[in-house]
């Protein structure tokens, strides 16, 4: 299994993102799934990464198959939460860039040394 790890970790994390749900839903899936998982790999000899996407299918699939079943009033409830919070942390992303420039073009621009350019001339004597 050593070598089946890190593919295994990142089959679990694809799934985790594709799960667009509740963390409530999300996390009891996600722990059955891998227990599933690592039963199916102590069950079986020399199991490789295509036989655990054969039995359980792609990412992908796995996760359709899991939010078919979600209730879909909790789907449009998660999705609405998650657009808010998009939307609030981009108006705060805005708003800060917005006040930033105005700090710099009002105070620390101010600040700024002048040069003024001085011309010197240098005389010879005789």
């Amino acid at each position: 299994m050593g070598t089946l790890e890190k593919p295994l970790k990142s089959y679990i994390q694809a799934v985790k993102r594709l799960l667009t749900c509740p963390k409530s839903y999300r996390s009891g899936f996600l722990a059955d799934m891998e227990h599933d998982i690592r039963q199916f790999l102590l069950e079986n000899d020399s199991v490789s990464y295509p036989d655990v996407v054969s039995n359980f299918g792609t990412p992908q699939e796995l996760a359709k198959l899991y939010l078919e079943n979600v209730p879909p009033e909790e789907l449009a409830s998660y999705s609405a939460k998650k657009k808010r919070r998009f939307g609030i942390a981009f108006i705060l992303l805005v708003l800060t860039i917005t006040m930033a420039s105005h700090i710099y073009f009002k105070y620390i621009k101010d600040w700024e040394l002048e040069v003024i350019p001085v011309e010197e001339s240098t005389e010879e004597e005789t």
